[in-house]
């Protein structure tokens, strides 16, 4: 049925704009272990639509500590794992102005460890972090 846009908001997240046609959404309210869950079941429902999703973007907070970092990764990874069965699938990892250098090297050291994942070997997927709102980095 067609391509579309995945954004997943982190409680807290910055949006970051429009980034395709269309687009679908996930919030988390105040719950941020259910991010996951709620990103699986979106892409279940877009797969059972017949809509594939070629750019997806994670929004995310501010929270560096150990648990965010890892419940971040695992939402990256189904959304680069989503993206990279699209030709030129894109991830993008997006934060908010001001981001924190820790949280800068976190989204680069997690944006290399999905790069060097087997996810993306044979594909033309990128995956990308933006830093700040792009309408301000112009």
């Amino acid at each position: 049925m067609g391509n579309v846009s995945l954004i997943v908001m982190e409680q807290g997240g910055a949006w970051p704009g429009r980034v395709g046609d269309s687009e679908n959404v996930v919030a988390v309210h105040d719950d941020s272990e259910a991010l996951l869950h709620r990103t699986l079941q979106k892409l279940e429902l877009l797969r059972r639509r017949g809509q594939h999703p070629r750019i997806a973007v994670l929004a995310c907070n501010a929270e560096t500590d150990r648990a965010s970092v890892a419940r971040r990764a695992r939402v990256a990874h189904e959304l680069l794992r989503a993206v990279a069965g699209v030709a030129f699938g894109r991830l993008l990892l997006s934060t908010a102005n001001g981001a924190s250098l820790q949280l800068r090297h976190e989204l680069l050291a997690l944006a290399n460890a999905l790069t060097s994942s087997r996810t993306l070997a044979g594909t033309a997927a990128t995956v990308t972090v933006r830093f700040g709102d792009f309408e301000s980095a112009r």
